[in-house]
């Protein structure tokens, strides 16, 4: 179950909004880290929509899981969005954030993150109460 979801579409048009009038410039924004650039290639899932800083059609989503027994300091796994499933049953509740990058301009920015909860803990107080 999906619960607690932030999408941060607009804090992405106001730094596309910032590149567009030069307050940023497009080396600032495009600068994403080998790692995610790796994960992109091999693992991030297809976008439609083309890259909005270099309109190529190169733009991956890749997800990353944290579990809440390893410390976030030492990352999160991404993965397949296909294996978030199989993931949740491995390891229980996970936070899960979704990531764009363009492989072509390295342009990267988070798009929304979410509790993925092994259980619904609303329906748990319901039953219990």
């Amino acid at each position: 179950m999906r619960k607690g979801r932030i999408d941060y579409r607009m804090q992405r048009r106001s730094v596309l909004r910032d590149v567009a009038s030069g307050l940023r410039s497009r080396e600032d924004v495009c600068d994403a880290h080998p790692d995610l650039l790796r994960a992109g290639t091999h693992i991030g899932s297809p976008v439609s929509d083309a890259c909005p800083v270099c309109d190529e059609d190169e733009v991956r989503h890749v997800h990353y899981v944290f579990d809440g027994r390893t410390p976030k300091s030492q990352g999160g796994r991404a993965v397949r969005r296909e294996h978030l499933a199989s993931q949740q049953e491995r390891y229980g509740d996970l936070t899960v954030y979704t990531v764009e990058v363009c492989l072509a301009c390295h342009w990267h920015h988070l798009v929304e993150s979410y509790l993925l909860l092994a259980r619904d803990p609303d329906a748990d107080s319901a039953t219990s109460g």
